[in-house]
């Protein structure tokens, strides 16, 4: 005793309403920033990047008092270092020591 069930409606689209334009923008948009903040990473100067460690460095969770990095300089040599603060153009460090941020290359938090 089996019942023919009715069949499924299937309109027919058209034209593409107002909303249905505004889909397709906003796909096309937020596929176009993504591409576009993937160009701006790779296209960072070196110098806004370093800045950009070092402040994430500063702001992380984990930082307290002191930050344990591996600053490796333009010259090629690699130190280890307790950084506790900075100021406009140099790194201070735990050892009252300060290390000018324009010859560094790279730095790595450690911790």
């Amino acid at each position: 005793m089996k019942k023919k069930l009715p069949g499924i409606y299937k309109g027919t689209v058209k034209a593409i309403n107002i909303n249905q334009k505004q889909a397709i923008f906003s796909k096309n948009y937020e596929e176009e920033k993504t591409e576009i903040a993937a160009d701006d990473k790779i296209n960072y100067t070196e110098g806004n990047n370093i800045n950009r460690k070092i402040k994430d460095i500063f702001s992380s969770p984990s930082y307290v008092y002191r930050a344990n990095v591996t600053i490796t300089m333009q010259d090629g040599a690699i130190i280890k270092k307790t950084i506790i603060g900075r100021t406009n153009n140099s790194l201070i460090t735990i050892d009252d020591e300060l290390i000018d941020v324009s010859k560094i290359s790279q730095i790595d938090f450690l911790d």
